[in-house]
Formats: C-alpha cells, structure tokens, sequence
C-alpha cells in the first residue's frame, strides 16, 4: 500500500515542469530569431529587385541582368538591360530613378525633385520616362522643337539620341504610352491633377557621327556586330500582296545572322531600323515580316548557330528614295552597322526597268478630252507601281492639265515579266502640241488643235 504525497513534493514537481517549459519556450524563441536573420534578405539582393526598391538612391546592380518583361500586353521579352542614369533636354539634365509599373497598371510617381526624371523599368524599345510636374518643367516640354534632341545615357555609358516629335495631351488611363513597338522615348508629364496629362514622343536618332563610326556594307556583303555576323543577300518590294494596306507597300530584307561567340546571343538586344534618303525611319512591321521568305528573328542564338530571317517594313506607296539604309545597332553597347539596300519602288529605278509604249491619242467626241492608250511591260524581277503622280500631261506653256478619268484605275501594279495595257483621258490642250509623262519617259503630242 502506497502511502499519499504530501505537499512538499508536489511543489517540487510542478516547479520542475515550470522550469522545463520555460527552457522550451527560450529554446524556440532563439530558434525563430537565428531562421529571420539567416532568411532575410541582404543589401545587394534588396537592389537587385526593383519592386522592394520602387525609387533606389542609385542605379543599383541591374546592369546587366536577365530582364523579363511584358510591357506592351502582348508578349514576354527577355532582354538584358542596362539602366538608364541621365536624361539631356533643352540645356536641362535629369538624374533618373527606376520603378516598376504596378499589377494595376497604375503608374503616376511622386517625384519631389523637379530635376529628377523616372524610368519606366523595363521600357528598353520605346524609353517611357517620367517628368515631375513644375513651371519650368513644363515649359520645357512644351518649347520642344522640331529638329530638337533628347540624349538618354545609361549606366554602361551608352548614349542614345532622340529626335523630337510630337506632342499631345494624353488621358492618364491610357496604356498606349507604355507600349514597346517603335524605337524611341516617350516623356511623361507626371504629378498633375486632372484625367489628362502632356506626353511628349521622340524618335530615335541614327547620328552622322555615330554612322561614320559604323560599318557601312553593301548588298551581299557582311559585316560583324561584336560577336554577331550579320549579311544581307536579297531584298524585295511588295506593293501588290493582299495584306499590303491601301496607299503603302511592304519592303523585306532577307538576312543571314551567325552567333560567332561562345554564349548564346539574346536577339531582342537588337535594333532593326529602315531608313529612306529623307531621313524618315521605319520600325519593323509584324505583317511584313511574316510572310517573309524566312521567319522573323526571334528568342536566343546558341553559339555557332547560322539563321536566316525576314524583316519586313511597311512603307509609303511611291516612295521617292533611291536607296534605303538598314541599321542594326545593340541596345546593350551601341554598336551598329548600316546596309546600303537598293530600292526598286521608286519611279526612277521602275522607269530603268519598264518599257512604255502609247499606242493611240484621240479627241473624243465631245471634242473636250484627250483619250491616250497605251501598255507598260515591266522587265524586272520585282512588280513595280505606278501611281497618279508619277503620269502627267503638260504644255510647253507650263500648263499642267487636269486627269479625268484612267482605266485601270490607280495605283497600277505591274508584276514581274507582265504587261498592263492602260487608258487615261484627259482636259483637252488649249494648244497645238502637249507632251505626255509616263514615270520619265516622254511622249509628244501634236495636232491637238
């Protein structure tokens, strides 16, 4: 028989597990506190994230990095990018802060610092930058100029131009601004009140001094950007496709690109731009470059790897230029080459390759007209296009008379190795004799009257 416990030991037992409990709960208490500090996370891994850091004090260590983005709503692009430091306008120079645009889209930053700009983090095709709203920076965006330029450096010490283009009043909802198609900048004038806010657009610039310090090739040459080789063996001029929007033609370079590295070369660091003899740029069009005779350039090329591709443009119908230039330039280094290209879509290069004949000239009935038939065979490879401007009829009095009616009508296609038979009528000459203009050849017309 078991005799009862008396108090005394009951007190020690319960301080005993009141003890134990208490060595337990310190126990876990510094285990907590040792997985916060191993688990938080460090200063460098702080900057190199740029939610955690929406305005870091510096540019940080993004310089660089692998990038994915999907800044236009379409597609993912993975890029490596190097982050803008200075914006130059107007004898101004911003310093630039990065931010990321919200999962809401939203994006209207708070700068306190009238000479501090934003950048869009991850706007690499079209820099998106935001301007803090003052008096003075306002008038500056609005005394912008044609022929003005805009100069973005980045951390690497690359400089891009920007020429300015035009300004509007934009709704502060608009995504538009952020979109990634065209090379260029966008300014956006931030922190005023109201549903509308001023956007200023620039275009990129290809510089003389920097296209003196490119490779300048030819048609069937090549040419080596860093560790990329790039050649150009064909061109083509599509004005007659049915996915050719009225009034344009679409232009395509066939090329051939060669990783000679040793890592694999992300294509989307490269700018593809079109250049006519006026200066205008074209940004590569989706359409265009799909129906290529080659895919559109796209992803990553392993070392060693050999691609042919398709870039394709969409440009105005007649287009006046005797030649175009193709710039390819890295977003990365700066480093660019140019293609001399030549361009059969202007009238004097379809005239070199097009025999004109008038077959009739008569005055209609009424005795008011002048009724020209006639047929245009085209001798090249490429369909040439003739429109209402490259015809005319004229005087030796300067007199320009006026086109009535044409048979077919304009724009007239003329694919390769066909003949067009034509038919125009015209304001009858109030003189003896007129001289008929087809592209540059010239007919003579007498007995008019």
């Amino acid at each position: 028989m078991t005799s009862p416990e008396t108090p005394k030991q009951n007190i020690f037992a319960n301080r005993s597990v009141v003890i134990l409990a208490a060595v337990a709960g310190l126990a876990l208490l510094t285990v907590i506190i040792l997985l916060i500090l191993l688990l938080r996370p460090t200063g460098e891994n702080a900057a190199s994230d740029p939610t955690l850091t929406p305005f870091p004090t510096g540019v940080g260590s993004a310089l660089n990095e692998p990038l994915v983005v999907g800044i236009d709503g379409n597609s993912t692009i993975t890029v490596t990018t190097d982050t803008p430091v200075t914006l130059a306008l107007g004898g101004r120079s911003f310093t630039m802060q990065t931010q990321a645009i919200a999962a809401d889209q939203a994006w209207n930053p708070n700068l306190e610092d009238e000479d501090t700009a934003v950048w869009v983090f991850g706007s690499i095709v079209n820099y998106v930058v935001g301007i803090p709203s003052s008096d003075d920076n306002r008038a500056l965006l609005e005394g912008l100029q044609p022929g003005d330029e805009m100069t973005l450096t980045t951390r690497g010490g690359v400089s891009y131009t920007f020429s300015f283009d035009n300004r509007q009043l934009v709704s502060t909802v608009d995504q538009n601004v952020f979109a990634q198609r065209t090379p260029g900048v966008t300014l956006l004038m931030i922190g005023d009140e109201g549903n509308e806010r001023l956007v200023v657009n620039g275009r990129y610039l290809v510089s003389e001094a920097t296209a003196g310090q490119s490779n300048i090739i030819q048609l069937g040459e090549s040419a080596q950007l860093d560790n990329i080789q790039i050649s150009v063996p064909s061109v083509s001029y599509m004005p007659d496709r049915a996915e050719v929007p009225n009034g344009f033609a679409f232009f395509q370079i066939d090329y051939e690109i060669q990783n000679v590295g040793l890592t694999a070369f992300d294509s989307n660091l490269l700018r593809l731009t079109l250049i006519d003899n006026i200066g205008n740029q074209y940004a590569l069009n989706p359409t265009a470059s799909q129906i290529g005779n080659f895919p559109a350039l796209n992803g990553f090329l392993n070392s060693g790897q050999v691609m042919q591709a398709t870039a394709g443009y969409q440009i105005p119908l007649g287009l006046s230029s005797e030649t175009m230039n193709w710039v390819v330039a890295r977003s990365d280094t700066g480093a660019q080459i140019q293609v001399n290209l030549p361009f059969t879509g202007s009238p004097s290069a379809a005239a070199a390759s097009t025999s004109i004949t008038l077959l009739q000239a008569d005055v209609a009935s009424d005795l008011t007209s002048l009724i020209l038939t006639g047929q245009v065979t085209n001798l090249n490879n490429q369909p040439i296009v003739i429109t209402e401007t490259d015809i005319s009829l004229t005087s030796p009095d300067g007199s320009n008379y006026l086109l009535v009616a044409t048979n077919p009508p304009f724009p007239w296609s003329v694919p390769a190795g066909q003949t067009l038979q034509f038919a125009v009528t015209y304001q009858r000459p109030m003189v003896e004799t007129a001289v008929f203009n087809v592209l540059s050849q010239s007919f003579q017309l007498s007995g008019l009257r």
